[in-house]
């Protein structure tokens, strides 16, 4: 049992706390800045936590992505660190991309104020916002998870 807690049940913990915790403070200084309007009707914090609970959910996804890839729940101390720090800024970015497609052009659920920098009409900050989260919640786990 100690063995699955440390192989598997330990990194996910450790990985989906940053994760948490980086996007609700990516979310809480972008969201009202960058944004115009949505069509959440919850207040602002609890609408911070459940969008970061969306993007926790979705790095989490992009974690067990990559332990079928590398078909090992340790994938994030493998030998290609390039390789897997391009996995998850890749799945980040695509995810990303198809969230804000459907919510801004597809849905109208938000739009962005005149503050926010776009590429091709999509938010910059959104954009890379589950990249670079889930890079830094797999530098963590690296850092705090003895090898």
């Amino acid at each position: 049992m100690s063995s699955f807690l440390s192989t598997i049940f330990r990194p996910l913990v450790i990985y989906a706390i940053f994760a948490f915790g980086l996007n609700f403070i990516w979310e809480s200084l972008h969201a009202p800045h960058l944004y115009a309007s949505h069509t959440f009707s919850m207040s602002f914090w609890p609408l911070m936590a459940y969008v970061s609970s969306v993007d926790t959910a979705l790095l989490l996804l992009i974690f067990f992505g990559g332990a079928l890839l590398w078909q090992d729940w340790r994938w994030y101390y493998g030998r290609d660190s390039a390789a897997q720090s391009l996995y998850i800024v890749m799945a980040g970015v695509i995810i990303a991309l198809i969230i804000e497609i459907k919510a801004v052009y597809i849905f109208h659920q938000w739009t962005y104020s005149d503050l926010m920098p776009t590429i091709f009409g999509i938010g910059l900050s959104p954009l890379v916002q589950l990249a670079v989260t889930g890079l830094v919640a797999l530098w963590v786990c690296r850092a705090i998870i003895p090898r």
